[in-house]
């Protein structure tokens, strides 16, 4: 069994007649035979846009009603500046001086570390092969991780 558009007349595909489909897919029968609804996208402040499956006329009648509008959702709070308290008086307090954390390491361990690290060895690996190469050195897995956690000097 065959079905014809019907606007066109030509012979529509038996999947689309099945689907219930009476006029083919040309542009000019889809814009003047396809009725249904419509995907809106609602801009929505600070996340994806919210989308509405609707009829145009609906979607245009709850837009003018307001629903799709900015919410002010900060009625009635507006800033109230509250007055500061002083506080009791306290003897200044003296400038700590500044510690240069200096590290636990020499620059010979660092730099054998560093050189095993950007070899993409783990610092398990590092300190087996420092305990091979470089015994002297003395490096291990937990000076490695704490070396590699450190800023470069």
């Amino acid at each position: 069994m065959t079905t014809n558009c019907i606007g066109c007349g030509r012979e529509i595909p038996a999947e689309r007649a099945e689907l219930g489909y009476t006029y083919c897919t040309a542009a000019a029968c889809q814009a003047q035979f396809r009725r249904g609804p419509t995907v809106t996208a609602v801009a929505v402040n600070k996340s994806g846009d919210a989308f509405r499956v609707a009829e145009p006329d609906e979607i245009a009648a709850r837009a003018a009603a307001g629903e799709f509008a900015t919410k002010n959702t900060g009625l009635g709070t507006a800033p109230v500046e509250t007055p500061r308290i002083p506080s009791p008086r306290r003897a200044p307090r003296r400038p700590v001086a500044a510690r240069t954390a200096r590290p636990s390491w020499t620059s010979a361990q660092e730099n054998v570390v560093r050189l095993y690290a950007d070899m993409g060895l783990s610092p398990r690996q590092i300190a087996e092969r420092a305990r091979e190469n470089t015994p002297r050195l003395g490096i291990t897995e937990a000076l490695a991780v704490r070396v590699l956690s450190a800023p470069r000097r």
